[in-house]
């Protein structure tokens, strides 16, 4: 059927009805002409993918208007080929065709991106984001123009209301940080740190514990054969400025009598020395923590002709801890009152200057942080004659071969100028020997620095550029990754790096050269300001980062005493064990019974002083002596005496019992007081009586070899070498009757290594091995109140459980430091043990 339109119609049954429907057709909408054809999407995207293949082509002149000819055969001979030159400067002849090279590898990038892939598909993996793709600023710079282009616009919504919320206002980011460092201080690379390592509020300062990763090998093995970095800008720097004379007449009064501190390598600047610090005029009593002496050279600062030597001014620098730093320099500043109040009759000036502030430092170590040095930093020719031992150490395979203490002064440019930076190689005959020689000896003239001068390091505290400023400039070389050329505008910086070596102070020295557990590395020293452009340049060589925990496990492997932890004597010792008692009674307390260790039910000595034993040693109970707070010898029960018992103990618990303490007494500044002592004396020696002491320097050797061989009274041995340190720095000698307390407060650092198996920890107990235990070796340590494991190899052959637990009053000292000691490969631990104690043991193996 037709219908009249000529169209044909189509019929459909519905429930028996026949029904007709007709269909027209019609028009196309868009004729089928060229023109349109042209903009569908087909040609569209070949036009774009055609657009996408143009290479860019740099316009020199006016295109010329001369038909084209076709070129004539050339034929090539080798007459035509003098022309050529003979060789060619590739980094000139790349940089003349840099445009052509640029748009090919444009033309290359569009033609493969734009060709079949969005902006978010040429991502790398780690940066796409599915939530975030309609975000344009999520993606590169570079990109995100592409990225607007390829997203559909967004409508926004009209804010009702543009007032801030409450509480929250419009301020500064700079400003902000700064709110949060109200109660503490921040290290200029505390951001960095702060991302990477466990961060924990210590001294006043914001410092970094450990890194978040797994480390602690890594970090020893970098410090035995790589590099190891940390920031220890949070020591303190003391400046003392006096005349000659009197420098040294303040500096007897408070320095350890043993370190030969006025020695002329010393006093001319060529070499730092490590200390003690004492309060003034109480040695041996009063030690309050280790420093390290750094002289001006005579040559650093204008001298009139007219003034003589001995009253010329000279500057000394104190590197402390920032636990004691007030503590020195009330030390110094009353030393220095002394000194003045003695040369009343002469005109004297003595300035104490802090430098808390003005000053950073990086602590380098390992064998390979000579070329961590000289690879980040680059040296200016007007650095004078440390120069010469830089140029030396950037061939050292080991920082060892450096002499111990050396001081080299330098001036260097911006790092950021050379970032990234990348460590010097060692020649071929260096790598061979294991320590080359180190040819440039210690001198004044090398230790020489602008550091030392106020007025430079206020100029330098704020860098002149900006990292900015300076990618900018880096953004107009022509090849890229060329290093930016020092400018006459640019920065240079003045640095001291002093070599240092892990050892303990004023300990014995090693004629045969370096220990296989000392560590060796370098001290830098630079105006503040400058730490994040240093630290960028010193990380990127592909040194390790640490921090206190990598810090502490240095010293622990080489033996050293680490400060607070390892001095015992000191009231930042006291402070730290009083908060690690705290922090380990409360997660002792909090724990379950079931699975903690049952110290409230183990005997004896742990019921001396209740629990406060178990958290924190009691060098009151092995030497015999009295705290403050009350009786910790007697305890809770009176037929407890203490390991050392005086003649008069007898007449001390009557008088207890009687009159309720009354003798015990004593004023609130005394910190110990002995059960033997005077009461009726006054003055420093009542103090010092019986306060417990450290015997440690060159001398402690050879007076305890001494003591040893001799059948005698160890009590004037010990007085008349005290007595004789203090004479020789112009102090008063100690009365006779102080001998005995003298001997009996006293204590000595050992080291422990355990020969069968076992870990000791810290505040394990040592004890005095006798009797059934005496096959077990002299000196024996416990890691729990009911276990015994012995310093003896015959240990391994005995069963601990037919062990006793020893008797109280064989407790000679305890553990600082305990750990197993990588360097080693066993368990290894410092201590302090009882000099008469361990006089008893020496004496019993030379028998």
């Amino acid at each position: 059927m037709a219908s009249k339109t000529g169209h044909p119609v189509f019929n459909s049954i519905n429930r028996g009805v026949l029904h007709s429907t007709t269909i027209t057709t019609m028009a196309p909408k868009r004729p089928l002409d060229s023109e349109n054809a042209q903009n569908s999407s087909k040609a569209a995207k070949k036009a774009k993918t055609k657009a996408a293949r143009v290479i860019d082509v740099q316009q020199t002149g006016q295109p010329s208007t001369a038909p084209s000819r076709p070129h004539p055969r050339v034929r090539f001979t080798a007459d035509s080929l003098k022309g050529l030159p003979n060789s060619i400067d590739v980094e000139k002849f790349v940089e003349a065709r840099s445009f052509e090279v640029g748009a090919m590898q444009k033309a290359m990038q569009t033609a493969r991106e734009d060709a079949s892939k969005r902006v978010w598909q040429t991502l790398p993996r780690h940066m796409r984001r599915r939530t975030a793709s309609h975000d344009s600023t999520r993606v590169p710079v570079r990109l995100r123009e592409k990225a607007r282009a390829e997203m559909d616009p967004v409508k926004k919504r009209k804010k009702l209301s543009a007032l801030p919320k409450r509480g929250k206002t419009d301020i500064g980011r700079t400003a902000k940080l700064l709110k949060r460092q109200q109660d503490k201080t921040w290290l200029e690379t505390h951001i960095w740190h702060a991302k990477r390592m466990k961060m924990e509020n210590l001294w006043g300062h914001r410092l970094a514990i450990n890194p978040t990763e797994k480390a602690f090998r890594p970090s020893h093995r970098a410090a035995l054969h790589g590099s190891i970095v940390q920031d220890v800008s949070y020591y303190g720097v003391l400046e003392v400025k006096a005349p000659e004379d009197l420098l040294k007449d303040v500096l007897s009064r408070c320095c350890d009598p043993q370190s030969p501190i006025f020695l002329n390598c010393y006093t001319s600047g060529a070499r730092a020395c490590d200390t003690h610090i004492y309060e003034v005029a109480r040695y041996p009593y009063g030690l309050i923590c280790p420093c390290t002496l750094v002289w001006m050279p005579n040559d650093a600062a204008p001298r009139n002709a007219e003034t003589a030597d001995s009253a010329a001014p000279r500057v000394v620098w104190l590197h402390v801890h920032p636990s004691v730093f007030l503590e020195v320099h009330r030390a110094i500043q009353t030393s220095a009152s002394d000194v003045i109040a003695d040369s009343s009759h002469r005109v004297s000036q003595i300035e104490i200057t802090d430098l808390r502030g003005s000053l950073n430092a990086y602590e380098i170590v390992g064998p390979r942080a000579s070329q961590v040095l000289t690879g980040a930093l680059k040296a200016t020719k007007d650095s004078g004659s440390g120069r010469k031992a830089w140029n030396s150490l950037a061939g050292l395979s080991s920082s060892a071969s450096v002499p111990k203490g050396m001081v080299i002064g330098l001036q260097v440019f911006d790092p950021r100028l050379s970032f990234p930076p990348s460590n010097t190689q060692l020649p071929e005959a260096d790598r061979q020997s294991s320590v080359p020689a180190f040819s440039v000896p210690p001198s004044a003239e090398m230790a020489l620095s602008e550091i030392w001068q106020e007025k430079v390091r206020e100029k330098l505290r704020k860098p002149k550029f900006t990292k900015k400023d300076l990618d900018e400039r880096r953004s107009k070389n022509l090849v890229p990754g060329t290093r930016l050329q020092p400018q006459p505008s640019d920065a240079r910086i003045p640095i001291l790096i002093i070599q240092r070596s892990i050892s303990p102070i004023n300990g014995p020295s090693n004629s045969s050269g370096a220990s296989d557990s000392q560590m060796h590395g370098y001290l830098l020293l630079f105006p503040a300001g400058w730490s994040m452009p240093f630290w960028s340049s010193i990380t990127h060589t592909g040194t390790r980062v640490g921090g206190l925990r990598e810090h502490k496990s240095q010293r622990f492997e080489s033996g050293t005493s680490h400060f607070p932890e390892d001095y015992v004597g000191t009231q930042s010792y006291e402070l730290h064990w009083d908060n690690r008692a705290i922090e380990e009674s409360a997660k002792w307390e909090r724990t379950p019974k079931a699975k903690r260790p049952p110290y409230d039910l183990m005997p004896a000595p742990s019921k001396i002083q209740g629990h406060e034993v178990l958290w924190k040693p009691d060098w009151a109970g092995i030497l015999g002596l009295v705290a403050k707070q009350g009786n910790p010898i007697l305890g809770n029960e009176l037929d407890l005496v203490p390991t050392q018992r005086p003649d008069d103990m007898d007449r001390i618990l009557d008088s207890i019992i009687q009159e309720g303490n009354s003798e015990l007494q004593e004023d609130d500044d005394v910190a110990w007081e002995g059960i033997g002592g005077n009461s009726n004396s006054s003055g420093p020696d009542q103090q010092d009586r019986d306060a417990p002491w450290v015997l440690h320097g060159t001398h402690a050797t050879a007076l305890l070899s001494t003591l040893a061989s001799s059948s005698s009274s160890a009590h004037p041995e010990v007085l008349r070498c005290i007595n004789e340190l203090r004479v020789k720095r112009g102090l008063e000698p100690l009365p006779e009757d102080v001998a005995e307390n003298l001997t009996k407060s006293a204590l000595v650092t050992v080291k422990i290594e355990m020969c069968g198996r076992g870990t000791p920890e810290d505040i394990s107990v040592i004890y005095g091995a006798s009797g059934d235990l005496g096959a077990l070796g002299e000196v024996a340590w416990s890691k729990t109140m009911a276990e015994i494991i012995a310093n003896d190899s015959r240990s391994e052959d005995i069963e601990h459980e037919r062990i006793s637990t020893p008797d109280s009053t064989r407790i000679i000292g305890y553990v600082t430091s305990g750990s197993f000691s990588l360097t080693k490969g066993k368990g290894a631990a410092l201590g302090a043990v009882s000099l008469v104690g361990l006089l008893e043991i020496m004496r019993r193996d030379v028998k």
